[in-house]
């Protein structure tokens, strides 16, 4: 799965050299960015192995990751299951499967629960600023598959992306992102929607995303290592936040149909790994996190 072109010899030793120095203090940690925003003068890109995970286990790392939401069922029509999240061929696998064998077994379908959908959440709000990044290819289903980071009053939506969606088909191209500031509730919503047009449907193949959370007031998005937009969210955004991967229910793009929720090649999101960083001046000590040169160690999507 995570396949790249051949590098300098030069950047081949760097990398062993690193390796081999780091590894003893460390574990192995994840390559730095595949490429990375620039950075400001002065510093250099620390790795968070709390919020990285290459998922070739056989099984969730519990010591990272909750296979349910900790304060949210889901989006009607839709509710999580713990039984649709998974980990194998090397990926994190999140299934959307129907209850129901027939439509007219359910009253209302566009708010009854009838599709058990899946989610992915850090143990913990310990998501801040830095840059978050994933390789993931979107289930071939109307409904959302998403990378975001929430805390109690702010939202980044790296992506939520739309493998087929029956209202508006041609969507399954677009990266769809998004902050949202509801300190007074979610009635006061202030939403920053962008839209970028990808040369590919999400969920024909893997594609890469990526987040840049600057600062309390710049978020900077990418898509295959391409910078694709810039937000001032609708408020200050200050506080540490939970990491989530999910499938929903979104109505107006029109809801999934029972067969295609039947059929394992299309109802699962797939997530090759996910990549965390953090900012850190060049002349501190790197303490709990792991000093990648941001030139070593890349792969392409």
């Amino acid at each position: 799965m995570k396949t790249g072109a051949q590098r300098p010899a030069a950047r081949f030793v760097r990398f062993i050299l690193q390796l081999f120095l780091l590894a003893p203090l460390a574990g192995l940690q994840p390559p730095a960015p595949c490429d990375p925003p620039p950075l400001p003068p002065g510093y250099r890109w620390i790795a968070n192995p709390g919020l990285s995970d290459e998922f070739n286990g056989m099984q969730l790392d519990s010591s990272k990751w909750l296979d349910y939401h900790s304060y949210w069922a889901g989006r009607p029509p839709s509710q999580f299951s713990k039984a649709n999240v998974s980990v194998s061929s090397g990926c994190l696998q999140l299934g959307s499967t129907s209850r129901v064998s027939d439509l007219s077994e359910v009253a209302d379908p566009d708010h009854d629960i009838w599709v058990d959908a899946a989610c992915v959440s850090s143990r913990g709000p310990t998501a801040f600023y830095g840059y978050y990044e994933t390789r993931m290819k979107a289930s071939d289903l109307s409904m959302t598959s998403s990378y975001w980071i929430q805390g109690r009053f702010s939202e980044i939506d790296v992506v939520e992306q739309l493998g087929a969606p029956l209202s508006h088909p041609l969507k399954c191209n677009d990266m769809m992102m998004n902050t949202h500031y509801f300190a007074g509730g979610w009635s006061t919503d202030r939403k920053t929607p962008r839209t970028w047009g990808m040369p590919s449907c999400s969920g024909e193949k893997f594609h890469t995303y990526g987040v840049w959370w600057k600062d309390e007031k710049t978020t900077w998005f990418y898509h295959d290592d391409q910078k694709v937009a810039e937000v001032e969210p609708g408020g200050l955004f200050t506080e540490p936040m939970y990491m989530f991967f999910d499938t929903e229910v979104f109505t107006w793009e029109g809801l999934p149909s029972i067969a295609s929720l039947s059929n394992p090649t299309s109802n699962t999101v797939q997530v090759d790994w996910v990549r965390s960083w953090k900012l850190e001046p060049a002349s501190a000590q790197a303490k709990n996190w792991t000093l990648l040169d941001p030139d070593v160690g890349r792969t392409s999507p």
